[in-house]
C-alpha cells in the first residue's frame, strides 16, 4: 500500500464500526467526520503540517506557517457547510527551536483561529526531529453537513476563487525568482490560503456535494465523483485564474493548465449544484456532473487533456 488513498480504504476497512453507530453520522473518508453528541451534530477535522513535506523553513515563517496551518484544517468544515467553534493544536518541535520561533508561530495559529473563529482550546507540545503542526478543528454544520456524496448528473461544477495561484507561488520560491514582477502576489497567496467562512453559508443552501482543493482540483474532484458514483468533465478554458496568472507561467515555463489543475494548496471550494445565479455568483462554473466514473479535462476543442489527476499524494 504505498499510496496514500490505498491506505486510506485499507483505513476504512479497519476501522469500521462494529454494528451501526447512532453518534458517528459521517466517518472517515470525507473532509470531516459528523458525529451527534445528543444535540446537535459536531463537525471534526484534523490536519498535519510536517517540515520537508508540506513546507520548509526557508521558505515560510513561523508566524506564516501557524496562519497557513490553522486556515488549511479550517477549510475541511467550511467544505462540509458547517462554521468552525475550536481547536487544539499539537506541536512537535526540534530541540533546537528558538523561542521566538516558538512565539512566532503560535502569534500566526491564533491570528488565524480569531479569524476564523477555530479558538484554540488545548493540545500538545512534544519534542521531535522535526517542526510540524497538528491542528485538530471542531464546527457545526450551518444547516445539514454537506458531504461529497451528493453529486448527481446534470449537476455543474463550481470553484470558489482561482486556481493554481498557491501553486505559481511556491513554484516561484523554489525556483528563486522573487524577482518578476507581480510575484510577491503569487507567492503571498501560497502563504495565507483564502477564507471561505462566507461561501459556506451559501454552500449549504444551494450545494449538493462539496471537497476543498488541497491536493489537486482533478484529484479532489475524483474523490467527489467517487464518493457521489459519477463522472466529472472539466473545460480547462473555464478554470478561472489570477490576473498575470498566464504570464507568470510561461515566465517559469510551467504548463498553466496542469499547475490549475493538479497543482494543489488553493483550498478554494469544489461544490456541485444545479446551475443558478446564486451559485455562479459564489463561484465560477467549470464543468458538469455526468455519468460513469472518474474526473477528466478537456480542451475548448472537447480534446481529453492528458493530466496526472492524483496531484499531491503522500507515500509516492
Amino acid at each position: 500500500m504505498r499510496d496514500e488513498f490505498a491506505k486510506i480504504e485499507w483505513l476504512k476497512t479497519r476501522f469500521a464500526l462494529d454494528g451501526e453507530s447512532k453518534e458517528v453520522l459521517i466517518g472517515i473518508g470525507d473532509d470531516a467526520a459528523v458525529i451527534d453528541f445528543g444535540s446537535r451534530p459536531t463537525i471534526v477535522t484534523v490536519d498535519t503540517q510536517v517540515e520537508g513535506v508540506h513546507f520548509r523553513t526557508d521558505l515560510l515563517s513561523c508566524r506564516e506557517l501557524g496562519y497557513r496551518a490553522m486556515v488549511a484544517a479550517v477549510s475541511d468544515v467550511w467544505a462540509m457547510a458547517a462554521m468552525p467553534t475550536a481547536s487544539v493544536i499539537a506541536l512537535t518541535l526540534p530541540a533546537d527551536s528558538s523561542d521566538e520561533d516558538f512565539r512566532q508561530l503560535i502569534d500566526g495559529l491564533a491570528d488565524a483561529a480569531r479569524t476564523t473563529g477555530a479558538r484554540v482550546i488545548g493540545g500538545n507540545l512534544s519534542r521531535g526531529q522535526s517542526l510540524s503542526v497538528t491542528t485538530t478543528v471542531f464546527g457545526l454544520p450551518i444547516h445539514e453537513s454537506l458531504t461529497r456524496r451528493g453529486a448527481q448528473p446534470g449537476d455543474s461544477i463550481y470553484v470558489t476563487g482561482t486556481l493554481g495561484s498557491a501553486a505559481l507561488g511556491l513554484a516561484i520560491l523554489q525556483a528563486g525568482r522573487l524577482d518578476l514582477e507581480g510575484a510577491d502576489r503569487f507567492v503571498d497567496r501560497w502563504k495565507r490560503p483564502p477564507l471561505n467562512g462566507q461561501a459556506a453559508t451559501v454552500l449549504a443552501r444551494i450545494a449538493t456535494a462539496a471537497v476543498d482543493v488541497s491536493d489537486g482540483c482533478l484529484q479532489d474532484l475524483e474523490h467527489l465523483a467517487d464518493a457521489s458514483g459519477v463522472g466529472a468533465l472539466v473545460h480547462a478554458e473555464a478554470i478561472p485564474t489570477a490576473p498575470g496568472y498566464q504570464a507568470m507561467c510561461r515566465a517559469l515555463s510551467v504548463d498553466p493548465n496542469v499547475l490549475a489543475l493538479s497543482g494543489g494548496e488553493d483550498y478554494e471550494l469544489l461544490f456541485t449544484a444545479p446551475a443558478s445565479s446564486q451559485a455562479a455568483a459564489l463561484g465560477t462554473q467549470i464543468g458538469e456532473i455526468v455519468e460513469g466514473s472518474g474526473a477528466r479535462a478537456v480542451d475548448a476543442s472537447g480534446g481529453i487533456l492528458e493530466i496526472d489527476v492524483t496531484g499531491f499524494r503522500h507515500f509516492s
